[in-house]
């Protein structure tokens, strides 16, 4: 395999957008031997309800709706193999997800929807804080498991792709900051490792003030709990 993060940033032109990189992306991971691709957020942990939430990729709609549907977006070996590791993992779908090319009929859900979708074989190359995002690249295809210096390069290109993809939604995000004043306070302050009453302390207001603040955006920030708010808040720049 070529090195693929040198081939993102040959075919770039500035400045750069977010179609672009998409196309930048899905061309080289064809060339890598792979039909789709997602960049994903990872969780912050693996505790219940965490999933990872799609942020570009070039999947079409039904595909998308049935990951989802099998719950390949919370299935708890690849998210606690992400959430704990920085190497990239590879899979495939008899030995992740159990699917059985012999019996497919009998196979778990998650196995048979990917293999009628041709995803045998793939990676998750996780990136841990780089350029604002805790993410992951996620490829699949039809063929056999990739080798793990193929695998390391695909991880190069995560951090590469990651990186214009914080650049891409930087400067949008912060035009575009959906968080008050309070709320940014809180979640910066929460950032810090800040308890509620604590916050409450430091901004003089009650810690009833305070919960109700980092709830709020919580919620905008259609986040999973508090520590996903902070996350995710600061990968789109909210917190600058």
């Amino acid at each position: 395999m070529r090195r693929p993060e040198a081939s993102l940033v040959g075919r770039l032109e500035r400045p750069w957008t977010e179609q672009a990189l998409k196309t930048a992306v899905g061309e080289i991971v064809a060339a890598s031997g792979f039909d789709r691709f997602a960049m994903m957020t990872i969780p912050s942990t693996d505790e219940a309800g965490a999933e990872l939430r799609p942020l570009l990729s070039n999947w079409e709609d039904e595909f998308r709706i049935g990951f989802e549907r099998q719950g390949l977006h919370r299935f708890s070996p690849v998210v606690r193999a992400l959430v704990g590791g920085s190497l990239p993992f590879v899979w495939d779908a008899e030995f992740v997800y159990g699917f059985d090319p012999d019996d497919p009929d009998g196979s778990p859900p998650q196995g048979r929807f990917l293999a009628a979708h041709g995803c045998l074989s793939g990676a998750y190359c996780p990136v841990h804080g780089i350029s604002g995002f805790t993410g992951v690249l996620a490829v699949s295809g039809r063929g056999p498991a990739i080798a793990e210096a193929d695998a390391d390069g695909l991880q190069l290109l995560a951090f590469a792709a990651f990186g214009v993809l914080a650049a891409c939604r930087y400067e949008e995000n912060r035009r575009n900051n959906p968080l008050t004043g309070r709320e940014r306070d809180c979640l910066k302050l929460a950032m810090l490792g800040k308890t509620s009453s604590e916050i409450g302390t430091i901004l003089k207001l009650s810690e009833h003030t305070i919960s109700q603040y980092l709830t709020s955006a919580t919620r905008k920030l259609d986040a999973s709990n508090r520590t996903h708010a902070v996350a995710l808040a600061a990968q789109l720049g909210y917190l600058s």
